[in-house]
């Protein structure tokens, strides 16, 4: 096993841990969370962006202070929420079928950040080294990249080389 293999298991039982501490419920209510306070944040920064104080200097610093105040107070109140579904859950009796679930989530989640971080190298040098030729884990992986290269774009599929 080289480096690339450790730092594989290691994204992956982060992950598993992270969701398996979480909850699954807990953990696509954070990502929905993000989603929402991300959407929330494009849809109203400039009505926000008006309301702030014209000691502001810059229109783009006017956007950009609205888009943060929006975001982040929204992934705030979208958390709390999630916090409080989290512990109904708990309430209710469910907390062991949702750590279960949550370590499916997780694996999902560790193999999704793992596959992008392959696709990433596949664009460098890096897949030559002899480290990453040698570890156990780089093939399947490597195999797993190839099989989703037909649903990127083009022009960044063609730059993905792991010979």
């Amino acid at each position: 096993m080289t480096g690339f293999d450790y730092a594989v298991m290691v994204i992956m039982g982060a992950s598993v841990l992270l969701s398996m501490m979480r909850g699954f419920v807990r953990e696509v209510l954070a990502l929905a969370a993000w989603v929402i306070a991300f959407v929330v944040a494009r849809l109203y920064t400039v009505e926000v962006s008006m309301m702030l104080p014209d000691s502001i200097p810059a229109e783009e610093l006017k956007f950009l202070a609205a888009f943060l105040i929006l975001f982040l107070s929204a992934l705030l109140v979208c958390s709390l929420l999630a916090i409080a579904i989290a512990q109904v859950f708990k309430a209710i009796g469910l907390s062991a079928l949702d750590r279960c679930l949550g370590v499916l989530f997780g694996c999902v989640r560790g193999l999704l950040i793992v596959l992008t971080l392959v696709l990433l190298a596949g664009l460098t040098s890096l897949p030559q080294d002899p480290r990453w030729r040698n570890a156990m884990f780089s093939a399947p992986l490597e195999a797993m990249v190839l099989g989703i290269l037909p649903w990127l774009p083009q022009d960044i599929a063609k730059h993905i080389k792991y010979d």
